[in-house]
């Protein structure tokens, strides 16, 4: 893991702003030189509508941000993320919304064949949900093979012609997900054949809920997602119900009745951030870690990899705390706080979401902030999830740190000049449109730069091993 710290830690000596897009060729690709996948006939017109749809209200509404969540197994191990870029509500006042609707999901399956997920990903998968009408446009089966989920919704249109559409689907190799679904007899065949099945687990008590997923596992094997879940006693509950997978906020809270995690390694750690955060003599620093050998060892570990490129070999810990330095030290230290201890799949699916965060938050602001302040977007974003890290409230978690006041006030009170950033990555992350267009358009952000620099955060963070 730490051989690709390197990464993380040189990112916070980039300069230059969030790369830019203009136009509506592609709302997440900043490669223009690269060809693109080009809308189908049928949606010229819905483009023309939305070309209509330049001023006021409706106009907004149509700014396409883009969202995610990730997925979850029941040991918190990460499984994929769903991205979206828009509600699926539609204004009634811009034409036809089968054209419309066409349009957003032609964005979204380009969008997702131009950012070769499959590359960054791992074993992980990307879902999206798209209508069903839309299995018949050709472009979707140019989506990477066995790595993105197409989610379709069967309500009234289960017919035989969508049956067969997603048999060749799957024989392509396109796995397909059941969204929002409702058991119904006719449904059988499809459970058959699709490799997911989604549950809005907020609809029903937990008996219903508990018939539900009998049903679907007599009828069939599919992965059974649990969306929705926003608190602990509800992940434990769907669990129980026999649910593998989970999708919802629950694993960023705090977990009532769980013991804190502020155990003996990441008080050291902790302790390291504040020498670190004061410019403690690199002396004093050394003779911290000297006292922690597996905290030795990591950060020689670090140094020495080969992802570093050192023409030759660190001769003693202070050697390489001076090489390193103190903005690069502290961002080391940030990641060695959730991977000490008990890194449990839960640490490291919060690690993995603070990271996008903190890459996010800082990108955004970096053109936005004198460059004494910049530092504090990062930590804003990779703090913003202590709490539940340490499975304490946030006021206590940030007691033991030495903050600066904007950064604290961000964390604890969504205040102040760093808020907006920490804010809106949030909203990105709930799928809330009209939260997100409020607070880029409080950042003085485009659709364009929110999205573009959400998927490079994105992608930047699956590329940091956790």
């Amino acid at each position: 893991m730490l051989e690709k710290y390197l990464k993380f830690l040189k990112s916070g000596r980039e300069d230059g702003p969030a790369n830019r897009v203009s136009g509506t060729e592609n709302v997440l690709s900043d490669a223009p030189d690269e060809p693109r996948m080009q809308p189908g006939a049928d949606a010229i017109t819905a483009l023309d509508a939305l070309d209509q749809v330049h001023e006021g209200d409706a106009a907004e509404k149509w700014r396409l941000f883009l969202g995610r969540q990730p997925i979850l197994d029941d040991v918190s191990q990460f499984i994929g993320y769903e991205l979206k870029l828009q509600d699926r509500d539609f204004p009634p006042c811009v034409g036809d919304e089968t054209a419309l609707r066409q349009v957003q999901d032609e964005l979204l399956v380009i969008s997702v064949i131009d950012l070769d997920f499959q590359k960054v990903l791992g074993s992980g998968l990307v879902f999206i949900q798209v209508s069903p009408g839309m299995l018949d446009n050709p472009i979707i089966e140019s989506l990477p093979k066995q790595k993105v989920v197409v989610g379709i919704c069967l309500k009234d249109v289960a017919g035989e012609s969508l049956l067969q559409r997603c048999r060749e689907l799957v024989a392509l190799g396109i796995p397909l997900a059941l969204e929002d679904f409702e058991f119904r007899v006719e449904y059988a065949p499809f459970l058959a054949l699709c490799s997911w099945v989604k549950i809005d687990t907020s609809r029903y008590d937990a008996l219903t809920l508990g018939q539900l997923v009998g049903a679907i596992q007599d009828s069939g094997k599919p992965g059974l997602i649990a969306q929705k879940v926003e608190l602990d006693d509800a992940f434990e509950a769907c669990r129980k119900l026999g649910f593998p997978f989970f999708q919802g906020a629950y694993f960023s809270r705090l977990q009532a009745g769980a013991p804190q995690r502020l155990d003996h390694d990441r008080m050291r750690v902790i302790e390291m951030l504040n020498l670190v955060m004061n410019h403690a003599e690199l002396s004093a620093l050394e003779e911290k870690v000297k006292l922690d050998p597996g905290l030795s060892y990591k950060l020689l570990n670090f140094i020495n990899s080969p992802a570093n490129g050192l023409q030759q070999k660190i001769r003693s810990i202070g050697h390489g705390l001076t090489l390193l330095g103190y903005d690069q030290l502290y961002r080391w230290l940030t990641l060695l706080l959730f991977t000490s201890g008990k890194a449990d799949g839960r640490s490291r699916a919060l690690l993995r979401n603070a990271l996008v965060r903190a890459r996010f938050t800082e990108t955004l602001g970096q053109n936005r902030f004198e460059a004494s302040k910049r530092g504090g977007l990062f930590i804003v974003g990779i703090f913003s999830l202590l709490d539940a890290l340490l499975n304490v409230p946030m006021a206590q978690a940030l007691s033991r740190l030495n903050l600066p006041d904007a950064v604290v006030e961000a964390l604890l009170h969504r205040t102040g000049q760093y808020a907006p950033y920490l804010l809106l990555a949030t909203a990105c992350e709930n799928f809330d449109q009209e939260a997100i267009a409020r607070h880029a358009a409080a950042c003085g952000l485009t659709a364009d730069e929110v999205n573009v620099t959400h998927v490079k955060a994105l992608i930047w963070g699956e590329e940091v091993d956790v």
